[in-house]
């Protein structure tokens, strides 16, 4: 193979990694990535529809990569400062991509969409006013700022950050009406409940084999880890049959490495800062405070937790070791609180949320989960080390979890 074709196939895979973990980039936003995206558009398309059954549009200004399927967010979405977005800031999101994607105007004055959106708030049966309270300005601002950082709204005259602190005269936007009707790639439809809709976007099993293997590579490429026990049935058994070729297929797409192990499979991608596989995903590593107090705290849990019977799918997790090992890494005395406090980041969560942060991202990293009592376990249930946890301990203890 010439040089010159692997520096191509690299820099494929690397921006389909980006689509992956970025599905919207714009001209405006991120002009070096649109500028590969668009020079192997062609590629691209074709192989995330074929590898993923994914939708890829590029346009002029920006590419679009629609996923099928319920996709689990890793991060939520930021506000300015950096604290994640409340209800009422995804709230405001939605009702203003629903007013934005029925205008015309290219120019709105923020005061006339904020009316807009009040009116939408009323059809739609919320209270939600963004002239009302301060913290309602903020919120809306909060769902215009990421509009903007997207490439949906761009400021004409006038700043978003003026508006959300009452100051400064009238502000009006820029309005990209076709990015606008994309950011959601696929509108909402009608269901009886909230379970009935999450249920019809992404059933859990397959009649259909095609339809099958498709999303478990969905699956592989998406989660960081995916456990055999976690399957229903048939899925199981489609990954038994299949698990090589989804590994080779998705190693032509995005770049990765795949562990197969007896307790399930793992798609390794490379570390785009300095080369080092992880597991996949924005998930760990990934960035901020949160984030590093997870890899943090796997790292010092996989060193002290061992299974009684090696090789175990997973060890139990006394609680105490967890307390004292959750203190050690976000507690207000730690070093690494210290550091995060000196650091440039706008916000830190206190203690408590910070702690639970980074235990959720260890249980959707496939890495901790909660057997609640709900799960009729034994003892009442507690937190679990899985067996994916080990390739963060110690080199002398990854045998076995």
């Amino acid at each position: 193979m010439l040089i010159d074709d692997v520096a191509l196939i690299g820099e494929r895979r690397a921006v389909a990694r980006r689509l992956l973990a970025t599905p919207f980039v714009t001209a405006r936003t991120d002009p070096e990535a649109f500028a590969l995206i668009r020079a192997h558009s062609d590629w691209l398309t074709q192989r995330f529809r074929r590898v993923l059954g994914y939708e890829l549009t590029v346009g002029a200004e920006y590419a679009r990569l629609a996923k099928a399927g319920r996709v689990r967010g890793t991060e939520p979405a930021r506000r300015a400062s950096g604290a994640p977005f409340t209800p009422r800031g995804y709230a405001y999101l939605a009702l203003t991509l629903a007013v934005l994607a029925d205008g015309e105007d290219e120019e709105v004055p923020l005061d006339v969409l904020a009316a807009d959106v009040r009116d939408a708030a009323r059809e739609a049966g919320l209270h939600a006013d963004p002239a009302g309270r301060s913290a309602e300005r903020r919120a809306f601002a909060s769902a215009l700022h990421l509009l903007a950082d997207w490439g949906v709204l761009a400021e004409s005259k006038g700043t978003l950050a003026e508006y959300a602190a009452g100051e400064g005269e009238e502000v009006r936007l820029l309005v990209d009406r076709e990015l606008a009707a994309l950011a959601v790639a696929h509108p909402p439809h009608a269901a009886a409940d909230p379970d009935s809709f999450v249920r019809d976007a992404a059933p859990d099993d397959f009649d259909d084999d095609a339809a099958g293997e498709v999303a478990l590579r969905r699956l592989l490429a998406e989660e960081a880890v995916v456990y055999r026990e976690d399957l229903p049935e048939r899925q199981r058994g489609r990954l038994a049959r299949h698990q090589w070729r989804a590994a080779a297929e998705l190693a032509d797409l995005l770049g990765s490495e795949t562990e197969v192990r007896a307790e399930g499979m793992a798609v390794i991608l490379p570390d785009e800062a300095d080369g080092a596989g992880e597991l996949p995903g924005p998930l760990l590593p990934a960035a901020g405070p949160a984030a590093e107090a997870a890899l943090l705290l796997v790292r010092r849990l996989a060193a002290r937790i061992r299974p009684e019977n090696t090789p175990a799918h997973e060890a139990p997790v006394p609680p105490e070791v967890l307390a004292e090992e959750l203190a050690a890494v976000v507690g207000a005395g730690s070093a690494h609180r210290r550091r995060w406090e000196l650091g440039a980041a706008e916000y830190l969560p206190d203690e408590d949320a910070l702690g639970r942060r980074a235990l959720e991202l260890l249980a959707a990293a496939g890495l901790l989960r909660d057997r609640g009592a709900a799960d009729g376990a034994e003892d009442g249930g507690g937190r679990v080390l899985r067996a994916a946890a080990a390739r963060f301990a110690p080199a002398e203890n990854r045998d076995g979890v």
